[in-house]
């Protein structure tokens, strides 16, 4: 891992690939870090290996960043990630974000114009009171053994749409390893703080073009919002899908064909930028 040190924190990255191939960011969800991004795109860059430089972050206070508790905020979240885009390219590269990862991607796209944007399941503001979501979840698929039902976590249980064998081993596969108390304590006060600040993305300050993928059965961020949001952007796209809910990365089984459509055209949309500059 690298460590890149914007002045008020530590932020470490994984990059795989050419310095100068195009650059695509990975940014994770919350409690989790880089790995469960790398272990989710990694398998699509398959002989394609000098066409994009992939870069890994763990975010703020997850995985091996710093975790200052006085920097366990959303904005300073924001500052931090954005101090590493800026000092690391020298053209904004493209962003693919999950969850909170997307969440972020969405609000440093007010102030820097990317290339393209793939997200996945991102929030449109901190305060969960205030999303649109389902009540219940309906169940697509239950065919966990009682031994995997028993062993699988809490929240697996209550997010996952699709619970067999196949979406709970890559399920695992993506989640941070260890624990660490500075890491929880910063994770647990920067949810707290965010909802009580209530960030929303401002849609009209967005002139990335942008991937909206959220699932219809999703209790943690909805799917409405996102619809609405994509509607107010000069240039997005939307997909929903009725048999998933949050965790789409393992669930939507045509999560891999829109990923490689959105990386041919974010490709496409990047070297237009780069002639226009």
């Amino acid at each position: 891992m690298k460590k890149f040190d914007t002045g008020k924190t530590l932020l470490a990255y994984e990059a795989i690939g050419s310095e100068f191939a195009l650059p695509l960011v990975f940014l994770h969800g919350s409690t989790l870090d880089h790995v469960s991004m790398r272990n989710t795109f990694e398998k699509y860059f398959a002989g394609r290996d000098q066409e994009y430089r992939r870069v890994y972050v763990d975010l703020p206070g997850h995985g091996e960043s710093g975790h200052s508790l006085l920097r366990a905020n959303m904005g300073a979240l924001l500052e931090d990630l954005g101090d590493f885009l800026r000092d690391n390219f020298q053209r904004p590269p493209c962003l693919v974000g999950y969850s909170l990862g997307g969440f972020a991607a969405l609000k440093l796209a007010e102030t820097t114009a990317f290339p393209s944007l793939f997200l996945i399941a991102p929030p449109t503001c901190t305060d969960r009171e205030r999303v649109t979501r389902p009540r219940a979840i309906r169940l697509a698929a239950d065919e966990l053994t009682p031994e995997e039902l028993a062993d699988a976590d809490a929240r697996y249980l209550l997010l996952a749409v699709k619970r067999t064998t196949d979406t709970l081993k890559r399920y695992r596969a993506n989640l941070a390893g260890g624990f660490s108390a500075g890491r929880w304590l910063y994770q647990a006060r920067l949810v707290r703080g965010a909802a009580g600040e209530n960030i929303c993305v401002d849609a009209g300050r967005i002139v990335s073009a942008a991937t909206f993928l959220v699932g219809r059965q999703d209790l943690l961020v909805g799917f409405r919002d996102q619809f609405e949001l994509s509607l107010l952007m000069q240039s997005a796209e939307y997909h929903s899908f009725s048999d998933c809910g949050h965790f789409l990365p393992v669930e939507c089984a045509q999560f891999g064909g829109l990923f490689r459509n959105w990386l041919h055209s974010a490709s496409l949309r990047a070297v237009s930028a780069v002639k226009a500059f």
